[in-house]
């Protein structure tokens, strides 16, 4: 049976409400008691409930933090990191994975209930539906990967300038026969990934000889790429709109005997860790997860603590990764 506070307050022979004084650093309480309840609760086992102080206006302590498909690399770095930063800040992080094509409405409901303080919106591979109805759940609001103009503060990576850099190397690299494997079409970094890269190519006066799409996944970049590798078009150089699916192209050059960088140059977009292995040593764009989760935590530390104004745009510089792939 879980221990309660009355629990508490009968063992250490208080009364109910100073054992939630104790649990509440802003409460007036003799230093000596409050070190006596804490040390009675803790050999009991007891935890406050963070659901119940949330009533009571003080906040509960939690965020939360809707993320898309947290197996594929990319989410599940930046939770890894996200959840690492919220816990340094005392809080708890809340989480609510969301798979493309899913109802994102019952974990948002879902999530209120909890009375958390506010939330993280990793919003870049989620449709503009789904993180517009992040932004209106109530509470403070923070979309990483995704700019909702006047709707909600938001941190980014510069996706276009991104691609730029990538375009600037291909061509410098003599490549110009160049194929691209996206995402799902309507997520916010795969337009602007995908517009970049056009935009740099036809400033060389370049375009793509075909385009196709991956769905984000390592298995989608290999598929989506034998099928370039194989096509009447001749490919030398494919740009992928994330790392996992470059790692499926690398696969896919592999297994057809394509050498890479020699016959045909590989890219991808975020430098998860696994692209700096030997194994891959991926050519990449990085986007900076440490600095977009200080980034966005200082944004919601800040809306929670009352400040108001206009909606906050951050957009962060990329940085290119050369490695053996380009």
């Amino acid at each position: 049976m879980r221990v309660t506070a009355h629990d508490v307050a009968l063992a250490a022979g208080v009364s109910r409400s100073a054992v939630s004084r104790a649990f509440s650093p802003e409460a007036s309480i003799e230093s000596r008691k409050r070190a006596h309840i804490l040390a009675v609760a803790e050999s009991l086992g007891y935890r406050p409930n963070l659901i119940a102080r949330g009533l009571t206006g003080r906040g509960s302590g939690l965020i939360a933090v809707v993320v898309g498909n947290v197996s594929s690399p990319y989410e599940a770095w930046f939770l890894d990191v996200l959840a690492e930063a919220i816990r340094a800040e005392g809080l708890l992080p809340l989480l609510l994975p969301v798979s493309p094509g899913q109802e994102l409405e019952p974990a948002l409901d879902h999530a209120l209930a909890y009375q958390v303080d506010g939330a993280v919106i990793a919003a870049g591979s989620v449709s503009r539906k789904l993180a517009e109805r992040c932004s209106a759940m109530g509470a403070p609001v923070v979309v990483v990967g995704r700019v909702i103009e006047d709707g909600a503060d938001s941190v980014c990576c510069d996706n276009r300038a991104g691609m730029a850099l990538v375009v600037e190397r291909l061509v410098a690299a003599g490549r110009r026969r160049v194929a691209w494997i996206g995402g799902y079409a309507d997520t916010f970094s795969n337009i602007e990934r995908l517009e970049g890269l056009t935009t740099g190519l036809s400033a060389a006066g370049l375009k793509l000889v075909d385009s196709r799409r991956g769905n984000y996944s390592v298995e989608g970049g290999l598929a989506q790429a034998l099928t370039l590798l194989t096509g009447p078009e001749p490919v030398d150089a494919i740009v992928c709109g994330n790392d996992a699916m470059a790692i499926g192209a690398l696969s896919a050059a592999q297994r057809l005997g394509r050498r890479v960088p020699g016959e045909l140059s590989v890219t991808g977009f975020d430098d998860i860790p696994a692209a700096s292995w030997e194994a891959y040593s991926l050519t990449t764009v990085r986007n900076p997860v440490e600095t977009t989760v200080r980034e966005a935590l200082a944004l919601l530390s800040a809306r929670i603590a009352g400040e108001d104004g206009p909606p906050q745009v951050v957009r962060l510089a990329p940085e290119l990764k050369l490695r053996r792939t380009l």
